[in-house]
């Protein structure tokens, strides 16, 4: 009995004994990182507004680049065998992978992601550090560095750069303001891929601000032309009718703007429109309208002059000239109308119908 109470009591001690020596240890012992959030939420400024041509090629920049702080420290961090490491990751409105389109930043592809207005894209990247260490040059979105050493207190940081795109055909409307991407401590073996996010800390967000995106474009009334009663004017193939008819295509209410530098947003820098028949041309003859309806007279086309007297080209775009992008305001085109012989003439309704096709650039 005495035996197995001494036993017993010298078991208790040793293991008092050891309790004692693990609580002395340091608590980096026990963890081999630890990382706090110290960078507050950040929101980048983008223009209130912008107005943007109708007809801008996609791909065109309707922002210039606009950059966060580059924070050295968004959060601070001690590691002793594990690497720790910093990730930019799309959040908040930016809910899916890229759409597959880029656009540069210093040389550098971005990748760009759909906003919520039709044909509005944002594009994003920049830089990111661990320990001082990362991407000397801006990244691709998402983006990120690790740190590959031992230390206490060093901080993880980077700096989001964003840009609006013109992504496909724009419906008017206002791009969210918002989260877009938010920073995170991922923990690995020596690459992202290898790693994974954490949710202790959180992360730290980066949101932008809304952006009213309007479409600029000038009012195009219909055009009604009368071209009377011809036929004994008509003597061969390739006479033209007499008494020509006058018309003017109208641009009304053209939007006046001021241009964004850096971009091709602000105003229409330029306007083109081209002609063409409905019924199409008529076959063996350059530029000249075939006739629509039934019955319709035969032998009979009907062909365009500008303001010069030349034969206005179907089918192909023209500069609108003397339009002032600035100022905006209303503008004609001043064309006139010909019936064209061209072949044996019957009577009957001479009609036709063309449409004017305005591109916004």
């Amino acid at each position: 009995m005495n035996l197995l109470k001494y036993v017993f009591s010298s078991t208790v001690r040793r293991l008092a004994c050891c309790l004692a020596v693990l609580s002395l240890l340091p608590a980096s012992a026990w963890a081999a990182w630890s990382c706090n959030a110290t960078g507050s939420p950040v929101t980048l400024q983008l223009p209130a507004s912008v107005a943007v041509a109708r007809d801008l090629p996609v791909g065109t920049m309707l922002t210039n680049w606009v950059s966060s702080i580059n924070n050295q420290n968004i959060f601070t961090c001690t590691s002793s065998s594990t690497y720790v490491g910093i990730s930019f990751w799309y959040a908040g409105m930016i809910t899916v992978a890229p759409i597959g389109m880029t656009v540069k930043y210093n040389g550098i592809d971005f990748p760009v992601y759909s906003t919520n207005v039709p044909g509005v894209g944002i594009a994003m990247g920049g830089y990111a550090k661990a320990n001082g260490k990362g991407n000397a040059n801006p990244a691709p979105y998402s983006f990120w560095s690790v740190n590959n050493a031992s230390g206490t207190n060093y901080g993880l940081g980077g700096q989001l750069i964003v840009a609006l795109v013109k992504t496909g055909d724009i419906t008017p409307g206002t791009v969210s303001g918002g989260v877009v991407s938010s920073a995170r401590v991922f923990t690995g073996v020596s690459t992202f891929s290898s790693g994974s996010l954490v949710s202790d800390p959180p992360g730290v967000d980066y949101s932008i601000t809304p952006v009213v995106i309007t479409v600029l474009t000038c009012q195009t009334p219909d055009v009604e032309i009368p071209m009377g009663i011809h036929g004994p004017d008509l003597p061969s193939v390739g006479s033209l009718s007499n008494n020509p008819a006058a018309f003017n295509i109208g641009l009304k209410n053209c939007p006046g703007g001021t241009a964004v530098p850096g971009t091709q947003v602000g105003l229409i820098n330029s306007i083109q429109y081209k002609i063409d028949p409905s019924n199409g041309t008529v076959p063996g003859f350059s530029n000249v309208a075939a006739l629509s309806g039934n019955p319709s007279a035969g032998g009979v086309g009907i062909q365009l002059f500008d303001s010069t007297g030349a034969v206005f080209p179907l089918g192909v775009n023209q500069t609108l000239s003397g339009f002032n992008s600035t100022a905006g305001g209303n503008y004609t085109i001043p064309l006139t109308a010909r019936y064209y012989r061209t072949g044996t003439l019957t009577t009957g309704p001479a009609n036709t119908t063309m449409t004017v096709t305005m591109t916004y650039l």
